[in-house]
């Protein structure tokens, strides 16, 4: 009596297809094994390498159950079906396969945005030309055969030769990880916060780091440790006194968070930083970016840190043409810098990301990629788009203010006892409860600042001009007219009404924190005392 296996059987496929409307690439085989069609799911023969190679290809763990594997190709956009409906064939040989129904693939490619067609095998690849090329008028890319019959091929060489389905699948290939972590050890920064990076001083240097040049933030890191050495100094400091060590730093918000958070960390933690992303995000002004750099880099955790440096990496990397400040474009591509991540040096890796990004993958200009690690996997150099990419919806314009700036002083004998006259700005708004020089709202003539004068009740005094300024902030720009006015005195009940502060002009640099907005008129209060 013949084997089962030996005779020819006419059979019908009895696996669906597996697709929804996320799906980028389309994997087809030629029929199912027997012991996938006893599995009643693909590939389910225990030699098979299709799961194994797909999930070295994807830095995935290889999935186990059929529920597994079937999440798993969803979460990675792959559909999977093969090309022949029902046919006769010996057990599960292709190559016995005759009197073919091919299966039509209309309603994955109607649903689906498939970028690329992938054959699993010589033999898929040829049914499908001879049956299905015509109906969908796609060129398939054939891949090597992940079947134990396939034995020229070892499972590296399968994950070199599918490592191309990254591309239409918008994924990193395999070992980017590990490219940037050889080139972090040649091309780190040398930067303070690095060589001794306790979780403080990782969680204080990427507070300063936002929004702010690295050469900027160098002076202030150095004296911000000197005076506030750990959590329990900051907890402790005046908000006075935090203020003028953040003086000059910009978004002003991260100093009054960061001592918040100092507080609460010093009332739960005992003092010390929790080594747990969770925890991290719960502390006031830490977003999961931050809560990323402390995990990583200073408690070793496998955490992703995600800045505007990896995003612009990787949107380049990968050819992502979506709008990055979107949600869900910044969510898939925070998902491949995840996948990207290597099984060691997590610091590192994050590190590396942010170097790439800031000296070589740069904004705003033409990237150095002769010198990009990533150069021949980059689709955004393939394509000859660098400049183009990262995509990012235009902002509206910024609001223009007028100001009239008065820098008023009361002359002394000398400089030291020159006062200059200072006002605390409201509590809400743009820099809240920062000090600065008295301010009119409107583009103010010399003749308009001279009724500022009068009306403030001053009826001897000395006016000049200090010239215009501007200043930009994220949504407002100041466009400002600043004026020195010289006055033998100021009535208390007009420094009572205005609610000014009188100091010396050493105090105000020493203990009074003013935006760097008012830069220019600061500067010029040395020339006037000088009569220059």
């Amino acid at each position: 009596m013949k084997s089962e296996l030996s005779v020819y059987k006419r059979i019908d496929h009895p696996i669906p297809p597996l697709f929804d409307r996320d799906s980028r690439i389309l994997i087809l085989g030629s029929f199912p094994s027997v012991k996938s069609r006893e599995a009643a799911f693909f590939y389910g023969h225990p030699q098979n390498r299709f799961w194994k190679t797909m999930a070295r290809v994807l830095s995935c763990p290889v999935p186990g159950t059929i529920d597994e594997k079937k999440e798993f190709l969803h979460r990675n956009h792959v559909a999977v079906w093969d090309v022949i409906k029902s046919c006769d064939i010996i057990g599960s040989s292709d190559s016995s396969i005759r009197n073919v129904v091919p299966n039509d693939l209309t309603d994955i490619l109607d649903q689906c945005d498939i970028r690329q067609i992938f054959c699993n095998g010589a033999k898929s690849h040829q049914y499908y030309e001879k049956y299905l090329r015509e109906q969908t008028g796609i060129e398939a890319c054939r891949l090597p055969s992940t079947s134990p019959a396939n034995a020229a091929f070892s499972l590296e060489r399968l994950e070199n030769e599918w490592k191309v389905i990254c591309g239409p699948l918008m994924a990193v290939p395999p070992g980017i990880g590990r490219v940037l972590l050889s080139w972090f050890d040649y091309n780190a920064r040398l930067l303070p916060w690095r060589s001794d990076p306790t979780p403080y001083h990782v969680w204080i240097s990427e507070i300063m780091l936002q929004q702010t040049r690295v050469e900027a933030v160098r002076g202030y890191y150095d004296r911000w440790m000197e005076e506030l050495p750990d959590i329990r100094s900051l907890s402790e400091v005046s908000d006075e006194r935090l203020m003028k060590l953040w003086e000059g730093l910009g978004y002003y918000n991260r100093a009054r968070n960061l001592k918040e958070a100092a507080v609460a960390v010093m009332d739960q933690y005992q003092g010390e930083l929790p080594g747990d992303y969770q925890k991290l995000l719960r502390l006031k002004g830490i977003g999961e970016y931050t809560a990323g750099a402390i995990a990583s880099i200073a408690f070793g955790l496998p955490e992703v840190a995600v800045d505007g440096n990896a995003l612009r990496v990787f949107a380049r990397l990968l050819g992502e043409t979506g709008d990055i400040n979107r949600q869900t474009v910044k969510k898939s591509l925070a998902a491949e810098v995840r996948r990207a991540m290597p099984h060691e040096r997590y610091g590192d890796f994050n590190q590396a990301l942010m170097d790439l990004g800031a000296t070589v993958c740069i904004p705003n200009g033409k990237p150095d990629c002769d010198k990009c690690p990533l150069e021949n996997d980059c689709l955004a150099h393939r394509q000859g788009r660098e400049t183009e990419l990262p995509v990012k919806q235009k902002k509206q314009p910024r609001k223009k203010e007028q100001l009239g700036v008065f820098v008023i002083l009361i002359p002394g004998k000398d400089s030291e006892e020159t006062r200059v006259v200072l006002h605390k700005r409201p509590g809400k708004g743009l820099l809240p409860n920062l000090w600065e020089f008295p301010c009119v709202p409107g583009d103010i003539t010399l003749k308009e600042a001279e009724k500022c004068a009068e009306i403030w009740g001053f009826s001897e005094y000395v006016i000049n001009e200090l010239g215009e300024g501007k200043h930009i902030f994220s949504h407002v720009e100041w466009q400002m007219k600043g004026y020195c006015l010289k006055v033998d005195r100021i009535p208390d009940d007009v420094r009572e009404k205005q609610a000014w502060e009188i100091v010396t002009v050493a105090q105000a640099a020493d203990r009074y924190a003013l935006p760097s907005a008012f830069g220019l008129y600061r500067k010029q209060i040395e020339k006037e005392i000088r009569g220059v």
